[in-house]
């Protein structure tokens, strides 16, 4: 067969009419395809959203619980230190101080330490959540004793004691700091 311009157009005018079935079956799968695909995202989707709706938020009852432990946790670590400064000592206060052994239990005895401050019940009412170190520190005096922590939540400890070892006759008190502001507050017991 040569090839002539009418043979050419034979092939041009038949070309449509054969190919057009094989286009419209493409078309019909491809669209099938991406009705397919477009089903699978939107389910992929749904599972992802219920997947960040079912992890829980941080409760507050967990928050609370953790600032328990810590308190728990630092009071623990101060009678641990004080434990092992008295079996250093070997539970006795050095005779070289100034006033001597004896004279020191007298003073803490005779409750010298009642004219500071801080044993007195209304200098406590301005010490609360939230305000400075420097606001505890006018209301109260400097601290007989202040820890730094190893906690992260809690930068410094200032504990108001009158005696570690006398347990009787003591008022304790203690407030934790974190980044300058009062975190929590232990007044001491004034009954």
């Amino acid at each position: 067969m040569r090839i002539t311009l009418l043979n050419t157009y034979a092939v041009a005018l038949l070309a449509p009419v054969l190919f057009a079935p094989l286009c419209a079956a493409d078309a019909d799968a491809a669209t099938d395809r991406m009705a397919q695909m477009e089903a699978r995202l939107i389910a992929m989707e749904a599972r992802l959203a219920s997947a960040e709706q079912v992890q829980p938020a941080p409760s507050s009852v967990s928050e609370a619980r953790i600032a328990e432990l810590e308190t728990r946790l630092a009071d623990a670590e101060q009678e641990t230190k004080e434990v092992k400064a008295l079996a250093a000592t070997g539970g006795n206060v050095p005779s070289s101080s100034i006033l001597g052994r004896g004279a020191a239990f007298d003073i803490m005895a005779n409750s010298a330490w009642r004219n500071l401050r801080w044993t007195q019940p209304e200098q406590w009412e301005t010490v609360r959540p939230g305000v400075s170190e420097e606001t505890v520190i006018d209301a109260l005096g400097s601290p007989p004793r202040s820890v730094k922590s190893l906690k992260p939540r809690v930068d410094e400890v200032f504990y108001y004691e009158t005696s570690i070892r006398d347990d009787s006759n003591s008022l304790r008190g203690k407030i934790s700091f974190r980044k300058g502001q009062v975190l929590t507050v232990q007044k001491p017991n004034f009954q």
